[in-house]
C-alpha cells in the first residue's frame, strides 16, 4: 500500500533582505546530469545556488559534504531558507520546449514512505552504481536533507481523479512562478487543506508507483534508513522513513522520454574493433546523410530519422563508424529472447553489441552514457569518442510492461525529460516529516 504524505518542505525565502530573492537564479538540475562547466557556471549565477547543496560529491572544498551541511545550516539562520508552517503537497506545472515544442507536465511533490523493491509497491526498473548511491548515502547523513524530487510515475483511477484535482489546483494562483535558465519554467501551488491532500494520498493508496528518475537517490534512501536502523528504533513519522517525490500521471500528455546514448570513449583499438565486427555481423547498416545546419539541428534530424520503435524491431543510430560518417543500423536474423526486458532495444545493445566485445570490468570505463545527443555527435566529431550508439527512448507501454514483471533494465536506459530541478523544495531528514 503506497502512503503518500505532505511535509513542512524548505524553500527559499523571497524577500530582497533575504538574498533569497531570486529564485530563477538559484535553482539547478539533480546532481547526475551537472557536467564540471555547469557547475561553474552555477556557481557563478548566484551565491545561494542549490549546486552547493546538491553537488557535494564533486564539491569545491576540501570536505564536499561537509561544506554543505554548513552552507544549509547559514543559510537557514540567515533567513535565505525557511521552513514552511504547515504540513503541505506542492502541485506542480513545468512548462518545457521538446522537438519544435512547448509542453506542460503536471504533477505534485509529496513525501512518499520507503519500502523495499520485494514489497512490490515502488518498482525500480533498472540497476544502479554503488559510487552514486554511496555519495548520496553520505550526503544525507552530513547534510540531513533531500535537495531534489525523485521523478515517479503512477497509473492514475479510471476516473482520473489525481489528475483531475492537479488540474484544478493549477488552475488557480501559484505560490511561486519561477524561470530558471536552461531549465523547465516552474509554477507551483502549496497545498494546506487536509482534504485535499486526503484526497491525493488516497487515491494512490493502492497503485504501485514507478522510478522514472531517481534510483540512485531513491537507493540511498534505503540504505541510510537501514543504517539508523541498526542502531536506535525509527518511529513510523520520522522523516527518513520517507523520500521527496515529483508524482506524475502515465497519461500527463506532458510526460516524455528520450534516449540515453552510449559513447565508447576509452575503449582499445581491439574492443572497438570486435564492437564494429559483431555491429556488421548482426545488423543492416544503412548510411544516412546529415543536413546542412547547426549541430542542434543535425542532432535533431538524426533523432527524427530514427523514429520511434515498432514492435520489437531493433534500430539505432551510429555515428564514427567511418569518420564523420552517419549510419542507421537495424537488426537483422537476430537470436530468439524469451521475454520484453530482453527484447528492449537496450538489452539488445549490450547483450549482443558491448557485453562481447569489452570485458566486464572495462565496461564502465570504456562505456559513457549520455543523455545530450549534440555532445554526444560532438564527442565523436572532435574524436573524444571512437563510436557513439544514438538510442531511442523506451515507449511508455515496454516500460510499464518491463517495469511490472520485477525486471531491471541496463543502467541508464530511461531519460524522463525535464527532470525535476532541485531547489524548489528540500526536504529535511530531522525530526518528523
Amino acid at each position: 500500500m503506497a502512503e503518500i504524505r505532505p511535509f513542512r518542505g524548505i524553500r527559499y525565502a523571497h524577500s530582497p533582505e533575504s538574498g533569497g530573492n531570486d529564485l530563477a537564479l538559484n535553482l539547478c538540475p539533480p546532481f547526475d546530469v551537472i557536467t564540471p562547466s555547469l557547475q561553474r557556471d552555477l556557481y557563478a549565477r548566484s551565491p545561494h545556488n542549490i549546486v552547493r547543496l546538491e553537488l557535494a560529491r564533486r564539491g569545491l572544498a576540501e570536505d564536499p559534504y561537509l561544506s554543505a551541511a554548513e552552507t544549509q545550516r547559514g543559510w537557514m539562520q540567515s533567513g535565505i531558507l525557511r521552513r514552511d508552517d504547515e504540513p503541505s503537497i506542492y502541485v506542480t506545472e513545468e512548462t518545457f520546449e521538446f522537438a519544435g515544442e512547448q509542453l506542460i507536465r503536471r504533477g505534485f511533490i509529496g513525501a512518499l514512505r520507503l519500502e523495499e523493491y520485494d514489497r512490490e509497491i515502488v518498482l525500480p526498473h533498472e540497476s544502479t552504481r554503488a559510487e552514486w548511491v554511496k555519495d548520496r548515502v553520505r550526503l544525507m547523513g552530513v547534510a540531513q536533507a533531500n535537495y531534489s524530487p525523485l521523478l515517479m510515475v503512477f497509473r492514475d483511477d479510471l476516473r482520473s481523479t489525481v489528475g483531475g484535482m492537479v488540474t484544478a489546483i493549477a488552475g488557480g494562483h501559484p505560490t511561486l512562478t519561477v524561470e530558471p535558465p536552461d531549465q523547465s519554467a516552474l509554477r507551483m501551488w502549496r497545498v494546506t487543506d487536509p482534504g485535499t491532500q486526503d484526497v491525493l494520498a488516497s487515491a494512490l493508496s493502492e497503485s504501485q508507483i514507478f522510478i522514472a528518475d531517481g534510483h540512485h537517490r531513491y537507493e540511498a534512501a534505503l540504505r541510510y534508513r537501514s543504517l539508523i536502523r541498526s542502531g536506535r528504533e525509527v518511529a513510523h513519522d520520522e522523516s527518513i522513513n520517507y523520500r521527496m517525490v515529483l508524482m506524475v500521471s502515465v497519461d500527463e500528455p506532458g510526460l516524455i522520454t528520450r534516449g540515453y546514448h552510449r559513447l565508447i570513449e576509452s575503449a582499445t583499438e581491439d574492443e572497438t574493433a570486435r564492437l564494429k565486427a559483431e555491429l556488421a555481423r548482426r545488423f543492416d547498416l544503412v548510411p544516412w546523410t546529415p543536413p546542412d545546419g547547426s549541430s542542434s539541428e543535425v542532432a535533431r534530424a538524426f533523432s527524427d530519422a530514427l523514429d520511434h520503435r515498432n514492435g520489437t524491431e531493433v534500430v539505432f543510430g551510429v555515428a564514427g563508424l567511418e569518420p564523420g560518417q552517419f549510419h542507421i543500423a537495424t537488426g537483422r536474423d537476430l537470436p530468439q529472447v524469451e521475454n520484453a526486458l530482453e527484447e528492449s532495444e537496450y538489452s539488445r545493445l549490450h547483450d549482443l553489441l558491448i557485453d562481447p566485445s569489452i570485458a566486464e570490468d572495462r565496461r564502465e570505463s570504456a562505456v559513457n552514457v549520455q543523455h545530450d545527443l549534440d555532445r554526444v555527435l560532438e564527442s565523436v566529431r572532435s574524436g573524444n569518442a571512437s563510436l557513439a550508439f544514438v538510442m531511442r527512448p523506451v515507449p511508455m507501454k515496454e516500460f510499464i510492461g518491463i517495469v511490472t514483471r520485477g525486471w531491471r533494465l541496463p543502467p541508464k536506459a530511461t531519460n524522463f525529460f525535464p527532470k525535476p530541478s532541485a531547489g524548489a523544495v528540500i526536504q529535511t531528514l530531522e525530526g518528523n516529516i
